[in-house]
């Protein structure tokens, strides 16, 4: 009889844990397809707000007789099946971004880039705690930085917001998306200082922040970021010095700071990344002598000087480094030696400018030469009530104040 009891109870055990079971599949399963429903009536908006879609992407590709899963441009987790990738760019997409967007909330990487998208980016595209990847380049967006961005994009590495009519001062808050290894901000309109709190970015690999209006200092804090490879300043309203502390980036590959109102002298520990295949900078107002550690730079292949207010003899060893392609020091108030064409040792040079009045027009490659293709110098300079003026073409070498 104790036997029989047992076994019943089990048997109601073992029913009810069935039960329970298939509550929670049922459960899952309906959460599951209530936001795939979310997920789809979110692109589906996106759908409604684009005016005009000239090769008819998305009439042809999003609509309910598919699964979202099976949209071109969408991907999803193989397990959720919620949608973790958007990828529409460069469809030339006419339209407005609907604040449905933040109700995928699975979402990873957002890609809208290289159409003609105009407005605001809703904020509650800022709120997807998932997100690693946002790309808006090339468009028309307009408003501000969240100024509390990164609070809720914790896992943020990648941001471009590149081309685009965005405007306000940069949030130094993006100092906590710590996982950022890319930034891309430039070709847009903000204004007031560059944060130095972005010197807390250990993993930044890329720092473009050109082509906007900002002022104030470049923060000595940048000699911070170790991982950089490529940073670009250029054309803004900087002013102040070059930070010395730049030459801690050993990694960097590009550095652009044309095109600003920069003063002082060229930090010669620059010379110490010498990784750098490209140093512009150009159009400022740096005074002094071009520092001769500047020829320790075996990877330059671009050097661009110009229009400064720099002075005095230009390093020899300079002529030596072999990856150069382009030179430009043309409008400061230089002087050196060339002695013979066996001083010039720049067997990838493309194009050689020196000119004090300027880049002289471009003439045809000498028959004669080998690889220089543009290759100017004109100089002119005053010596004892004389002015001795110059012209090289080619590999030829005239007489020249670089003697």
């Amino acid at each position: 009889m104790e036997r029989v009891h047992s076994l019943r109870m089990m048997s109601r055990f073992l029913l009810l844990h069935c039960l329970i079971l298939i509550s929670l599949f049922i459960a899952a399963a309906t959460a599951n397809t209530s936001s795939t429903i979310t997920d789809r009536d979110a692109l589906l908006a996106l759908k409604a707000h684009i005016t005009h879609d000239p090769t008819n992407f998305l009439a042809k590709n999003w609509n309910t007789s598919t699964p979202v899963c099976n949209w071109t441009g969408v991907a999803c987790d193989v397990h959720s099946h919620r949608v973790t990738i958007l990828n529409i760019s460069s469809l030339n997409l006419t339209g407005t971004i609907p604040s449905q967007l933040g109700n995928l909330s699975s979402l990873q990487s957002l890609n809208l880039s290289c159409n003609r998208l105009s407005g605001s980016i809703p904020s509650a595209i800022f709120t997807i705690y998932t997100m690693k990847y946002v790309s808006f380049r090339e468009n028309q967006v307009s408003g501000q930085i969240p100024a509390n961005i990164c609070s809720n994009l914790p896992f943020l590495d990648y941001l471009s917001l590149a081309k685009n009519m965005f405007h306000g001062g940069i949030p130094s808050a993006l100092s906590n998306c710590t996982y950022l290894q890319i930034l891309h901000l430039s070709y847009n309109d903000f204004s007031g200082a560059v944060p130095k709190d972005i010197g807390n970015l250990s993993k930044l690999k890329e720092l473009y922040l050109g082509r906007n209006r900002l002022q104030g200092e470049i923060p000595r804090e940048f000699g911070n970021l170790t991982e950089l490879e490529r940073m670009s300043l250029s054309e803004n309203e900087l002013q102040g010095g070059i930070p010395q502390e730049l030459g801690n980036l050993a990694k960097l590959e590009i550095l652009q700071l044309f095109q600003n109102n920069l003063t002082g002298a060229i930090p010669r520990e620059l010379g110490n990344i010498t990784g750098l295949g490209i140093l512009a900078l150009s159009d400022n107002f740096l005074t002094g002598e071009i520092p001769t550690e500047i020829s320790n730079l075996r990877n330059l292949e671009e050097l661009d000087l110009a229009r400064n207010k720099l002075v005095g003899i230009v390093p020899a060893a300079i002529f030596n480094v072999s990856t150069l392609q382009h030179l430009g020091l043309q409008d400061n108030s230089l002087f050196g030696c060339l002695s013979s064409i066996g001083d010039v040792r720049l067997p990838n040079l493309e194009g050689l400018y020196l000119s004090v009045f300027g880049r002289g027009p471009r003439r045809p490659k000498h028959p004669a030469d080998s690889d220089v293709s543009t290759l100017i110098i004109r100089t002119s300079q005053k010596s004892q009530g004389k002015t001795h003026s110059s012209s090289l073409i080619g590999l030829k070498i005239h007489e020249t104040a670089f003697h």
